[in-house]
């Protein structure tokens, strides 16, 4: 890198003063420049390459190297003179053998034929001629199609570099003539190390914690976070580039209030974490920026929760190592993660919305509320508490299901624990007589009887009967219209009791009853069951769990 300059000559942006000017300065692409020595030294480079990445990776920097790798005085070489002539006029642009088009503002097909015109001709002043396309998917159609026969045949002495963001966009016929490389993205790590080398060399204090935000907030662009150095440090003119500084200059809410926040919300303190919220924007935080800030703790303590070893990382601040580990142990991680999906839905709204600190202050609101409730493996322990307290019966989520012996209608029913299982039917398809004792069956013994074969029928007992007597003389029943004729349903109960049972009785549908219908039994009793259920502490214990939950059914309890 250079080594700054004093003097009264117009001001160089960071990005360019110290733009790498041989392989040695490129940061966090070794296997991109591994590779590229490899090529180089070993005389089997490629005629067309294609850098794909991020902004700010070092794509149009890789291929500025790779031509004057190709036109330097004692290339092709991975090294050469700092005073190297060639090497120079590819810096300023000046090589005439070197050219550099954007494909961005000039997409056309004649622009491109424009460009290859004197691609036949021999180098005139260096080794190779180099045609570095910035932007190449930017091209149209036909400017593709134009470059196609000339990168299946280059001339000898040409090679092509095309950088690209979006590799997607170009047609698979030209990718497949090129070699592709890759930028990945830079680490926080090594921008901090860069970022911190350029401020020790423009003699400008600094803060390590302002110099990691920085390097946080340029998201694996090199190029992004030297102009946001270059903002601090015009912040910080005659003095030092702190946190304070740098969050304000990124609009970033302060950590510590980020975490407090955080920690507010999932406590479910809804008045604390508003006033909070409040305090924060009215100071001047973008809503925006607050969730995103939510989004970043909520993220990094998940990661913490999960690979506990992460916080002996360099790149965490000590802020981030306490709050983050003391919150890491407090929470669970389905609760992260649920707060996380919702924040993002909040920033999502928010970004949409004229007014986004209203939909910020609503969408923590949903989150608050929701933030407390157990994880699904707290509520399964509860639930396991619950079965032990009665009978080792699971109750789970919104529906409890525990078992008890349901209360019947005397008028219609015996106790469901007396009823008699019902006989195999013998071979004739009829149960003897002499094995069934119907003086001991209710109403409603006979109709669950029948459900398993007469499901239909079943159905239809249950709401059109009003049971007055039951015995092995006979069926006195009192019809309700419905969905069978009274003719149809005293027929088929008839055929389905001799079926089942072996025996006819004599059914008469004209009698009067008090009684209630099967299906208005069922739903007394369920009716019982919940309040019953509701009464129950571990019940109470699981809904308190879940704000507006409720129970919808009870099947059974059982002591």
């Amino acid at each position: 890198m250079t080594e700054n300059t004093k003097g009264k000559q117009d001001y160089l942006v960071l990005a360019r003063k110290y733009r790498p000017k041989t392989f040695e300065d490129v940061i966090g692409q070794d296997a991109l420049v591994k590779t590229l020595k490899n090529a180089i030294e070993s005389d089997r480079l490629h005629h067309a390459y294609v850098l794909q990445g991020i902004r700010g990776t070092g794509k149009t920097t890789t291929a500025r190297l790779l031509a004057k790798v190709l036109n330097c005085e004692n290339g092709p070489a991975t090294t050469w003179a700092e005073d190297d002539a060639q090497c120079k006029a590819i810096e300023t642009g000046t090589h005439v053998d070197v050219l550099e088009f954007d494909a961005a503002s000039h997409t056309g097909v004649d622009d491109i034929r424009t460009l290859f015109e004197g691609v036949n001709y021999a180098p005139v002043q260096g080794h190779y001629k180099v045609y570095i396309i910035d932007e190449v998917h930017m091209l149209s159609k036909q400017a593709f199609n134009a470059l196609l026969k000339t990168l299946e045949e280059p001339p000898e002495k040409v090679k092509f570099i095309f950088a690209t963001t979006e590799v997607n966009k170009i047609p698979v016929t030209v990718l497949s003539r090129c070699q592709r490389f890759d930028l990945k993205r830079i680490s926080a790590e090594d921008l901090c190390g860069l970022y911190t080398s350029i401020l020790q060399k423009e003699d400008v204090a600094f803060d390590e914690a302002a110099v990691m935000q920085i390097a946080k907030a340029a998201d694996g662009s090199a190029r992004d976070g030297l102009s946001l150095l270059d903002q601090a440090i015009a912040l910080s003119v005659g003095g030092q580039v702190t946190l304070d500084v740098v969050n304000g200059m990124l609009g970033m809410a302060d950590r510590a209030r980020a975490y407090d926040l955080f920690e507010t919300l999932m406590s479910g303190d809804m008045g604390t974490m508003l006033e909070k919220l409040n305090n924060m924007y009215e100071t001047g935080y973008d809503p925006l920026m607050i969730v995103s800030d939510l989004l970043s703790v909520s993220h990094l303590i998940t990661k913490l929760k999960t690979v506990p070893n992460l916080s002996n990382s360099q790149t965490l601040s000590e802020l981030e190592r306490t709050r983050g580990n003391e919150l890491a142990q407090k929470l669970g991680l389905e609760n992260l993660s649920r707060a996380y999906q919702m924040l993002l839905t909040v920033i999502q709204e928010a970004k949409l919305a004229p007014r986004p600190f209203e939909v910020v202050e609503m969408g923590l609101i949903r989150v608050a509320h929701m933030a407390p409730m157990p994880a699904i493996s707290t509520l399964i322990n509860m639930a396991k508490g619950v079965g032990s307290a009665t009978a080792k019966k699971p109750v789970s989520g919104q529906q409890a299901s525990t078992n008890q012996p349901a209360t019947t209608n005397p008028a219609t029913s015996k106790s469901a624990g007396n009823m008699p299982a019902p006989q195999t039917p013998a071979t004739n398809g009829a149960t003897p007589s002499s094995s069934l004792n119907l003086e001991s069956f209710t109403w409603r013994d006979l109709v669950e009887a029948l459900q398993a074969d007469f499901s239909a029928l079943s159905g239809s007992l249950m709401t059109q009967i009003r049971p007055e007597t039951v015995s092995a003389q006979g069926l006195k029943l009192q019809y309700i219209k419905g969905l069978r004729t009274e003719r149809e349903l005293q027929q088929q109960l008839t055929e389905a009791l001799h079926k089942t049972f072996g025996k006819r009785l004599a059914i008469s549908l004209s009698g009067q009853s008090n009684a209630e219908t099967l299906a208005e039994t069922y739903a007394r009793e369920a009716e019982e069951r919940k309040i019953k259920a509701l009464k129950l502490p571990e019940i109470q214990k699981i809904l308190d769990a879940f704000p507006g939950a409720e129970v919808l059914k009870v099947n059974s309890i059982k002591k």
